[in-house]
């Protein structure tokens, strides 16, 4: 039950990362700039505690030899799948970019535990797990679908024909992606020996890589252009917070939450990679969706960190204790 609180927990920060990475990307634009950022940040957060705690950064050899080749490489992973986020909600519109990757997330991160995958321990599929499940189902359409439908979003999104049916398929691989992330990081985590150095490598291989993309295609200077628009509203006279900088964005665009996602990014995979072994791929994913859609509906219901005020119905609420009731069935 402790660690099954921790994982809930630990699925409130991501509603909290969204939002700082949402904001990020408005001051330094492309989302592969605001991602090599959130990854950047995320590196160097782990790379201080290593230090601070004695931790190895590099893997020793027979780390290397023990760990299939593909582990080292799990935060490249991570890119591809948020790449693919971004363009979900475009493609085939904000209601299924949510709902597809969470459904195929649920059945793979189960899959993962039946069949062992990854290395994971073996929990086999039971009657429990199955209508867990479909609790989980339910507590998502009532907490996420329903509330959209009335507010007349539609499930097709601008795409059309075999394009859309092409995203629909990237949204499920998506889902794939990220239950086969999770399952990936406490392998990882298991070889190494120590969570907090496996989550530091992947995090460092994925920035390289990211560096070494925005390299290429001659972007990096908008990250220098992110940090030096924020000292410069940090010098502004005060009585002036709220007017226009001389880019003409206001100053409030400029939040000092908005370079914490990436802390956020660090203590989830972190959690991933420690908690997993101890609750399962399924519970730990199921777990963390519950702790994000539950902090959401708070996030709208009070208008934090910017977000579009929106009233909690009985039914959300009805819905989010099912899910909890689910992931207790699946638990067991």
């Amino acid at each position: 039950m402790f660690f099954l609180i921790i994982t809930l927990a630990m699925g409130l920060l991501m509603p909290f990362q969204t939002a700082a990475n949402s904001r990020l990307r408005q001051v330094v634009g492309p989302a592969y700039i605001s991602t090599l950022v959130s990854f950047t940040v995320s590196t160097l957060a782990l790379l201080l505690v290593s230090l601070l705690a004695g931790i190895p950064i590099l893997p020793t050899e027979t780390m290397l030899a023990e760990a299939p080749w593909w582990s080292w490489f799990v935060g490249i992973v991570a890119v591809v799948t948020i790449t693919i986020a971004i363009h979900l909600f475009k493609e085939i519109g904000q209601l299924q970019a949510l709902i597809i990757p969470m459904f195929s997330q649920l059945i793979f991160s189960l899959l993962i535990d039946h069949f062992g995958w990854f290395g994971a321990k073996v929990i086999p599929l039971g009657t429990s797990r199955i209508i867990g499940a479909v609790l989980l189902i339910i507590g998502v359409i009532l907490v996420v679908v329903l509330p959209r439908l009335k507010a007349g979003q539609k499930a097709v999104g601008a795409s059309t024909g075999s394009r859309q049916t092409f995203w629909q398929l990237m949204a499920i691989l998506s889902g794939c992606l990220s239950a086969s992330i999770t399952g990936a990081y406490a392998q990882l985590s298991s070889i190494v020996g120590n969570p907090v150095q496996a989550t530091t490598v992947a995090f460092f291989v994925a920035t390289v890589a990211l560096l070494l993309f925005c390299t290429c295609l001659g972007k990096t200077q908008l990250v220098g252009k992110a940090f030096s628009r924020q000292m410069t509203e940090q010098r502004e006279p005060s009585n002036e917070s709220e007017g226009p900088s001389r880019d003409g964005i206001r100053r409030s665009q400029y939040p000092w939450w908005m370079w914490a996602g990436g802390l956020c990014g660090a203590v989830i995979v972190f959690g991933n990679a420690w908690l997993v072994p101890k609750v399962g791929v399924g519970v730990f994913s199921m777990a963390l969706l519950v702790g994000q859609l539950g902090l959401s509906m708070l996030m709208e219901h009070h208008g934090w960190l910017g977000a579009p005020r929106k009233r909690v119905s009985w039914l959300q609420i009805a819905g989010i204790l099912l899910m909890l009731a689910g992931v207790a069935l699946i638990r067991l």
